[in-house]
Order: C-alpha cells, then structure tokens, then sequence
C-alpha cells in the first residue's frame, strides 16, 4: 500500500508540474521525412536517426531545417570543448553552453545510403550524409549540390 501511494504522489506531481524547460523544447519536434527524425535523450542529446534508428548526425543539434530533399543541421558535438573529459558535470555544461563552436551536415534524403566505417576514426558513415563541415566548406557544398537558399538555418 505504501509502494502504490509513493508512486501515485510521484505520477501527480509530475502530472500537475507540467513539462521541464528542456524537454518541452524538443516533445514537438517534426518528423524530417523519409524516415529520418530526432532522438532525445537528455539535456543535450538531441540527434538524427534513420528508418532503423542508426544515428546519422551525433549530438548536440543546435539548428536544422528541411524540406522534402534535403536535411540541413548546425551541430556542436561535445567532444569539440577542449578538456572536457577533466571537467566536472556543472563545468562541462557551462564549457558547452559558452563554446560557439558550430560545423554542419547536409542530408540528402533522395540518395540512396550507403553505410561505411571510417576505419580512422572507428565512426559510421552514410553516402548521403555529408560533413561535418566548418563554415566555409559548408556553404560550398550547398551550391554544389543545390540545396535551396529558401532552406536556412539561424545563426546562434
């Protein structure tokens, strides 16, 4: 009896509490098309899966647009922050909110993917799925493969 009363407190404060900040953030995020969405796990875990939930683009996602060819993403990945690993909880969070760190992706949901492992760095790889690129290098493949300038992505 004790066990059912703890646990029916707990479900009605959550109930009553509403959503956290965060996770009301990423509850609505759409589908992307053509099997791809968002996976989110956590504070900043927020990533592109496929059809078979194979993650194509690791987290951090900071900005993404779409359209029925093509997924465009700004991404700050954790290992970016220099020293991470020595940082506590509280001075990682803080290292990873002030970094403005940014590369991209472009996905092409048209193409065919093709899975490969980069035997370098031990990471998967998708044919369509291109970058990360820093800024420059981004904006270049873009025009090449013509992704529409009505397809932006706000800069942070």
């Amino acid at each position: 009896m004790k066990k059912f009363l703890f646990i029916s407190v707990i479900l009605l404060s959550v109930l009553f509490s509403g959503c956290d900040k965060i996770f009301c953030k990423y509850s609505n995020l759409p589908e992307l098309g053509d099997g791809y969405k968002f996976d989110y796990d956590g504070r900043y875990t927020l990533s592109i899966v496929d059809l078979s939930n194979n993650i194509v683009i690791t987290e951090t996602i900071l900005d993404y647009a779409f359209d029925s060819t093509f997924i465009i993403v700004s991404q700050r990945p954790w290992d970016s922050i220099p020293n991470i690993k020595t940082m506590n909880y509280t001075e990682s969070n803080k290292a990873f909110e002030n970094s403005t760190f940014q590369q991209y992706w472009i996905i092409n949901k048209k193409e065919q993917s093709k899975y490969s492992l980069d035997t370098l760095t031990m990471r998967a790889r998708y044919s369509n799925v291109y970058g990360p690129f820093k800024k420059n290098d981004y904006l270049k493949k873009r025009a090449e493969l013509k992704v529409p300038k009505e397809l932006e992505l706000i800069e942070k």
